[in-house]
């Protein structure tokens, strides 16, 4: 219900009312409020209470029964949201001074640079929050995201949440029902909490959907400051059936779960201490309040990273992969998200396929694709500012003969050359030689030409040959005229 409402609102003009009917399984308060973070911190909220009608006992009941366990922890880490630029600066062929890039990587002129102290969702393997799982393989690419949490529905997910940082953060999660007020409760610095989120029918896709639906979990302390802090994560909601024992889909090779969020440091708990660290020598003369400051700290990221340093997204050709895309943040955070030389089937009660897909803060789509073009591609915000501020990534699709082990999409070994924005650009072999992929239509037509060059030359050829063998001919039926002439005259005489 909640993805159809989403769905209709986006199609409606400023004049134009809507009336929509939920269907509320449980008594409470609950709030409701606009997910653009500026908007509802301006008021955009309020909290509705829904109460048992007397005499009308619910005749239906979903039946819940626990399924998976996560051990989550909130930790502060220093991220570098751009360590290596020479991608950025060979891609658009500018110096650090001139690149676009230069507001928001310099750590000059009273600006930060690329790195911030920031807190981060990290998962433990149990209870003892001593042994984190590695960030290898499948999971590489989340970067600054927590861990991909899955359930099906009719699921008890069973969250053990260890905080770890220096201020009291939650985890507080779309999609799943957690308490008869709807928000969890926080954890100070050192505490450990236990949070059972029930997932109900409702959460899940629809008969016209994808085998599963894309939500999101963050800290809700408070929501604005702790998710630019860095505190959230994707959660994906399945039927019953569609996960392995293991936590992985079925029916797809690959998943990957995407934020396009413009991460605002200027409304992170660590400014401050940002600042002290990596501003300069006399924090006290930094004006936070300076147009040029506060444009350098709004990093537009996806997963955290900016100009192609994302790690991770790489599969085999032919393979099935399922991209959960989720946004959230500010009136800014619209993200037009393009797949280059790939495309997508986008489900949600229709089926269409296309290589964009639009989102908005607290907009979680899913779309699935059937890796067809071996190279490594771009994807990105087609939004200008967005896309010139780094907000643009690589995934590579690997031949069939390849092994994913034996390549990664590292910047140095990629380079400028190889790196394929679109079917337009890039080299295959042709004729013992690498050609521009660009250069292709001129080829073909210089092939063309030269064949129809050569189909005339064979053709006047031929005709020269017939021509002399007609000759021939009609030289021998000379011959054999005359000499049965001859015969004639001698047989006369």
């Amino acid at each position: 219900m909640l993805r159809k409402i989403q769905e209709i609102l986006q199609m409606l003009h400023r004049d134009i009312q809507i009336q929509f009917f939920l269907s509320i399984p449980s008594s409470g308060m609950f709030e409701i409020y606009c997910q653009a973070g500026s908007h509802r911190e301006s008021g955009m909220k309020a909290v509705y209470n829904v109460s048992q009608c007397p005499g009308n006992q619910a005749n239906h009941h979903q039946r819940y029964q626990a399924a998976r366990i996560y051990y989550i922890m909130a930790e502060e880490v220093e991220w570098d949201y751009c360590p290596d630029r020479s991608w950025e600066l060979e891609w658009h062929n500018q110096s650090e001074k001139d690149s676009y890039g230069h507001i928001f990587l310099s750590n000059q002129n009273g600006l930060l640079g690329s790195r911030y102290k920031k807190a981060v969702f990290r998962e433990y393997t149990d209870g003892t929050f001593k042994i984190p799982r590695p960030r290898t393989g499948p999971e590489e690419h989340l970067g600054i995201l927590g861990p991909l949490l899955r359930g099906e529905i009719g699921d008890i997910l069973t969250v053990v949440f260890k905080n770890n940082a220096s201020r009291p953060y939650s985890v507080h999660a779309h999609g799943v029902l957690e308490s008869s007020t709807g928000w969890p409760l926080a954890a100070a610095p050192g505490e450990v909490l236990t949070y059972q989120w029930n997932i109900p029918e409702r959460s899940g896709p629809g008969p016209n959907d994808s085998a599963c639906v894309s939500w999101i979990y963050y800290s809700a302390v408070d929501p604005i400051k702790d998710m630019y802090s860095g505190l959230v994560g994707p959660l994906t909601i399945c039927r019953k059936g569609t996960l392995e024992p293991y936590g992985g889909r079925n029916d797809m090779d690959r998943e990957f779960a995407l934020l396009f969020l413009i991460f605002d440091e200027n409304q992170s708990w660590y400014l401050e201490e940002n600042v002290a660290t990596h501003g300069p020598q006399e924090p006290d003369h930094v004006n936070l309040q300076d147009d040029t400051f506060l444009e350098s700290n709004k990093m537009h990221a996806i997963n955290g990273k900016l100009y192609s340093n994302l790690r991770g997204l790489t599969m085999y050709q032919g393979e099935r992969v399922a991209w959960y895309m989720l946004a959230m943040g500010q009136d800014i955070d619209l993200h037009t998200v393009h797949f280059h030389a790939e495309s997508f089937l986008y489900r949600n009660g229709e089926s269409y396929r296309a290589d964009v897909v639009d989102l908005f803060p607290g907009t979680f789509e899913v779309v699935e694709m059937v890796a067809s073009n071996p190279g490594t591609w771009l994807m990105h915000c087609h939004v200008s500012d967005h896309v010139h501020a780094g907000m643009e990534t690589l995934f590579t699709v690997l031949s069939e003969k390849e092994h994913v082990s034996t390549i990664t999409t590292t910047t140095k070994e990629i380079g400028k050359a190889t790196i394929l924005r679109d079917i337009g650009e890039g080299n295959v072999r042709m004729l013992g030689m690498h050609i521009p992929i660009k250069n292709i239509d001129m080829l073909a037509s210089v092939l063309i030409s030269m064949s129809a060059i050569l189909l005339l030359i064979a053709l006047a050829l031929g005709g020269v040959v017939w021509y002399q063998h007609r000759q021939r001919k009609l030289r021998r039926n000379r011959r054999s005229i005359l000499d049965d002439s001859f015969k004639l005259l001698s047989l006369k005489q």
